[in-house]
């Protein structure tokens, strides 16, 4: 039986309730396509005298070539299905409307095989160490309502507990850090706005490009407004955050 670890994060918007936490589950590891050909030569299958990692994009290249034919796919693993957003007049009906026109997406699913492999796993529930410090439940773009994407140059919103950006410790404030890459961008807390313990809204610096992020909040805010703490707690948003162009494809987990 498989088992995914969570961290239990003390619920402190219930104040009549005093034993309710909630969870974030522990991000094992990120594994790409060349950890799962590891896996799939592990269980002795005929990968291991092929290019297992050409095949694989092969067949993901396909499932994208179909999908901008119209086509859902179905796998054991996932489900997709095509997406419009937008609206169309009376007289551009039986006629190709262009792409800038509509929002047109590949929606993904878990499929039955997925749901099977997790639907009978246990939570083992653990109290983060210095539970007292800041945590990330979402990044969004607000003005699409997007997960784990933002649009270049465009508003950024961090959801949470304990986010607010308190101390004059030159850590503080909104970290970005380029996957894969050395740069990384720090936001003040000055730049920020609203700044509130459940919510971090700021413009998104021009030096955050095209491509994947981690994203991680260093505050000195503690329980009490009063009181700020000594060292500063920080908290990485387990999932990469794909920045992209206004309109253009990104890879999130709701959309690619």
């Amino acid at each position: 039986m498989a088992t995914i670890n969570a961290i239990a994060h003390k619920n402190e918007l219930t104040t009549d309730i005093t034993d309710d936490y909630y969870l974030t589950p522990q991000v094992t590891d990120t594994l790409d396509v060349a950890v799962i050909i590891q896996r799939l030569k592990a269980r002795e299958i005929a990968t291991k005298n092929v290019d297992g990692a050409a095949f694989v994009q092969t067949f993901l290249d396909e499932c994208a070539a179909a999908s901008a034919e119209g086509n859902n796919i179905v796998t054991s693993f996932f489900r997709s299905s095509i997406g419009l957003k937008g609206s169309v007049k009376a007289e551009e009906l039986g006629h190709n409307i262009p792409a800038d026109r509509l929002k047109v997406s590949v929606n993904l699913t878990q499929g039955e095989g997925a749901r099977r492999a997790v639907e009978g796993a246990v939570v083992h529930a653990f109290e983060q160490a210095g539970a007292t410090g800041p945590v990330i439940q979402s990044v969004t773009d607000p003005t699409v309502g997007k997960t784990d994407s933002l649009t270049l140059g465009g508003m950024a919103l961090i959801e949470g507990m304990r986010l607010s950006l308190k101390g004059d410790d030159a850590s503080v404030g909104i970290l970005f850090k380029k996957v894969g890459g050395s740069e990384s961008i720090l936001i003040l807390p000055g730049k920020v706005s609203p700044n509130t313990p459940t919510k971090l809204q700021f413009a998104l610096p021009a030096a955050v490009t095209a491509g994947q992020w981690t994203v991680s909040v260093t505050t000195q805010s503690s329980s009490s407004s009063k009181q700020l703490l000594k060292t500063p707690r920080t908290y990485e948003y387990p999932n990469p955050v794909t920045v992209a162009a206004e309109g253009s494809d990104s890879e999130s987990p709701d959309e690619i």
